[in-house]
């Protein structure tokens, strides 16, 4: 029975509150900087000794040099008598006793890799901003310049997944400086050792035995380790759903009971304090933005990361600008903009075999829901 006419939900005459809180849309954490994965780029490490490290580096004020293109050189070792693997070794005639070195020199050799620069830009408007304050219980132009710097971080967040994945950021590739490329061979692996995505099925999932199998591998093939308070560490960012899987893992689980690796006292590392678990030398981070096989929805590549794995170029940090042109304040446009660029740590030599002596994309089965 109605008591009033005129008072039910949805009328016109119904009363309506607004709050003066603006809630806004949640993102994943910027998880790079965030888990301290971040450091200015060094360089010049001395070939048996890991300084502290970060999978990715970043240069900034490259305008100093004005140029959009910038190199990353590698010097390679010298390799005469390295080539023996089992038995004795049989070494080069002229690296002992009193044989003739003239004319007999091993020759340098330097291997780089490019990082392209390039802008990176969005833009929102309205009309009228006075009366679009009006309307509304928030500052419509302070949010504005809210959401762009959000979406800035988030376009920067995938941007360093574009060069894990792809070798360069997405806005490069558009720009037509580069184009996509996986890592080299050798640098994409598959659970269990197998050989394509198609292969993996359930019982190819992220465990302790495929964790033993990361850190083996990334150790065997000089993988540059984080190396800390006397501790070498590699990084896995799997999905949350392979972090799931781990715990299924019976001895994972009893190397959490037991306490599983650490740094030596908290906060001496952001980048292991942040891990959600660390097991053989590999800290885990669960990562909601690992993205799946093309061809299987059920396979995330994963990526195991070491030192300088991706280099961040920023000449121009992001600025928010205005719209010139606004018919007479009618309108209100704000953009912001920035010159950066994410390139994957892919050395080659004028000819010859590109090497990565960084990372690893590892694909593993797991569900695609929870």
């Amino acid at each position: 029975m109605t008591y009033v006419t005129g008072t039910a939900t949805g009328n016109n005459l119904t009363r309506i509150s607004w709050s003066s809180k603006l809630h806004r849309e949640t993102q994943d954490r910027f998880f790079f900087q965030a888990s301290g994965l971040r450091r200015p780029d060094v360089g010049d490490e001395p070939t048996f000794e890991r300084r502290a490290g970060t999978p990715i580096v970043t240069q900034e004020a490259l305008n100093n040099k004005r140029a959009q293109q910038v190199r990353v050189a590698l010097q390679m070792q010298l390799t005469r008598n390295r080539s023996a693997t089992t038995g004795a070794r049989s070494i080069n005639a002229y690296t002992h006793s009193t044989g003739n070195m003239i004319d007999q020199e091993e020759v340098m050799a330097l291997h780089d890799f490019t990082a392209w620069v390039e802008q990176m830009k969005h833009a929102t408007s309205f009309d009228v901003p006075d009366i679009q304050d009006l309307r509304t219980e928030f500052k419509m132009t302070v949010r504005a310049a809210d959401v762009l710097a959000d979406w800035m971080a988030a376009e920067m967040e995938e941007s360093t997944l574009d060069a894990c994945y792809d070798r360069h950021s997405a806005h490069v590739v558009a720009a037509s400086l580069a184009s996509t490329a996986d890592p080299p061979t050798a640098n994409l692996q598959w659970a269990n050792g197998k050989l394509t995505d198609a292969s993996l099925n359930t019982g190819d999932r992220l465990t302790s035995t495929e964790l033993r199998r990361m850190f083996a591998w990334a150790d065997v093939n000089d993988i540059n380790p984080v190396r800390l308070n006397g501790q070498e560490n590699w990084v896995l960012l799997c999905h949350t759903y392979n972090y799931n899987d781990l715990w299924n893992d019976t001895a994972f689980r009893e190397a959490v009971q037991h306490g599983w690796q650490r740094a030596s006292k908290p906060g001496d590392n952001p980048l292991f304090d942040n891990a959600d678990a660390i097991f053989a030398n590999v800290c885990v981070y669960k990562y909601n933005r690992i993205r799946a096989s093309a061809t299987n929805a059920n396979v995330r590549r994963c990526i195991l990361l070491g030192a300088d794995a991706i280099a961040e170029g920023v000449t121009s940090r992001p600025r928010l600008v205005r719209r010139k042109e606004d018919r007479y304040e009618d309108l209100f446009g704000l953009a912001i903009k920035a010159i950066n660029g994410w390139a994957r740590a892919d050395f080659a030599p004028v000819s010859g075999t590109t090497i990565n002596q960084s990372l690893a994309i590892w694909a593993l089965y797991t569900n695609t829901s929870v």
